[in-house]
């Protein structure tokens, strides 16, 4: 498996572009502005071909292009159900006017927690984990130790919750009840800033420090 990140958009978001090495299937987990022309570059230099478009939730910086990028590659959009409605309509749930205009788009298929994705002989889990948004989700490999976990947690912090949808215990509860079930080795690729692992957080991050988790 190959993961190429792509930073891009005004919020240095960053997609991921999963490659299966034996059958080139690929899919973007999730795609900032100004991503598209990357994602197909790649995608052709790689010799892949895009299947799916898996979003870990629909914050506009999320999925800015993601309506050109199904345009080119016509990969099936996956997303929560809660989360659909601002893909729907980004421009009237962005919580400040944007200065330019994106174009929405439907699902074509939602996901649930515990579901497995395929590209090619690639598997991955669907982690529901609610709090940043209500339809956020985490994608897990779990033969490679990988997490993606969009806006959820972060190195050193986690997803802000004081937007709409957002709840601070919600996120909370994901993270310690989902993501930290996960073994310490899991490297996780957040949606903002550099890689981290499951064990660091439980050791180092601040907004997750309790008695279950510090070492004695």
């Amino acid at each position: 498996m190959e993961v190429i990140p792509i930073e891009a958009g005004p919020l240095a978001t960053i997609g991921y572009l999963v490659i299966d090495d034996e059958t080139r299937k690929a899919a973007a987990i999730d795609v900032p502005l100004a991503s598209t022309n990357t994602y197909i570059n790649l995608i052709k230099e790689k010799n892949a071909e895009l299947t799916v478009i898996l979003l870990t939730h629909t914050h506009w910086d999320h999925t800015g292009e993601t309506s050109e990028l199904k345009q080119i590659t016509n990969a099936q959009i996956l997303c929560h159900k809660d989360d659909e409605y601002r893909l729907i309509d980004p421009m009237k749930y962005s919580i400040y006017k944007l200065p330019f205009e994106l174009k929405g788009e439907k699902a074509d298929k939602y996901i649930e927690n515990k579901d497995i994705i395929k590209i090619g002989n690639i598997e991955l889990e669907v982690l529901h984990t609610p709090g940043h948004t209500e339809g956020g989700v985490c994608f897990v490999n779990h033969s490679e130790k990988v997490v993606f976990a969009g806006d959820t947690l972060f190195s050193g912090s986690i997803g802000r919750t004081d937007f709409p949808g957002g709840d601070f215990d919600t996120i909370i509860n994901s993270i310690k009840n989902q993501l930290f079930t996960l073994g310490d080795d899991y490297v996780v690729y957040s949606g903002h800033g550099e890689a981290t692992t499951i064990g660091n957080e439980k050791l180092f991050n601040p907004f997750l420090l309790d008695d279950e988790f510090v070492i004695a």
